[in-house]
């Protein structure tokens, strides 16, 4: 099972990702828009990937994935099983994110090292 400590280590360790609350539950950000978040009770988090991929996740892999809208109407992130997911898909799952929020000049510097 993903723990908040694995996804605190794939998180931080990307270029400016700081650790901040998101409604009182542990949160990543990046250029102050929001990549991750954890929900109550730890065992799912969302990840703020594409509305594409979040489609294909879930259709894939329904037992693992969820869409998450806001009002029925606004696209959120991708909800995650933490018992269903594994390390690497995590990791890449929050890389997937960090690059939908992150400025293009932090993805094109972090590309290019």
């Amino acid at each position: 099972m993903i723990r908040l400590a694995d996804i605190r280590s794939y998180a931080m360790a990307l270029p400016d990702v700081v650790e901040k609350p998101h409604f009182r539950l542990p949160g990543f950000r990046v250029a102050d828009k929001l990549l991750a978040h954890l929900e109550r009770g730890d065992a799912h988090a969302i990840v703020c990937v594409g509305q594409a991929e979040a489609e294909t996740a879930a259709a894939d892999q329904p037992d693992v994935y969820e869409e998450v809208w806001r009002s029925g109407r606004i696209f959120v992130g991708l909800r995650v099983d933490l018992a269903k997911v594994s390390e690497e898909r995590m990791q890449e799952l929050i890389e997937h994110a960090w690059r939908n929020r992150a400025p293009k000049r932090l993805i094109a510097a972090y590309d290019s090292s």
